[in-house]
């Protein structure tokens, strides 16, 4: 069984998009990832790059990432992001 190790932990986000906060990308809900579905945090329209932290306040071995984007209720396309850095 997997564990959320970053369930409910601080998250930033450098802009945001309405409502949609960082916080949402750790509250566990990833049900309805449409637009309007308010489980998805979101940057600022027009941006080429974002950044997001979260963070795990405890040391941790970790065997995989597990990232959910947004589909608007599409088929998955080919996500493109780098993970520039990773602080234990």
């Amino acid at each position: 069984m997997t564990e959320n190790l970053a369930l409910l932990k601080p998250a930033w986000q450098s802009s945001t998009l309405w409502s949609d906060t960082a916080d949402r990308a750790v509250d566990g809900l990833y049900t309805d990832l449409s637009e309007d579905g308010g489980q998805c945090a979101a940057s600022s329209l027009g941006q080429t790059t974002a950044e997001w932290r979260g963070g795990l306040e405890h040391v941790h071995s970790i065997h995989h990432i597990a990232i959910n984007y947004m589909t608007d209720s599409t088929t998955w396309g080919t996500l493109s992001f780098k993970i520039s850095e990773f602080h234990l």
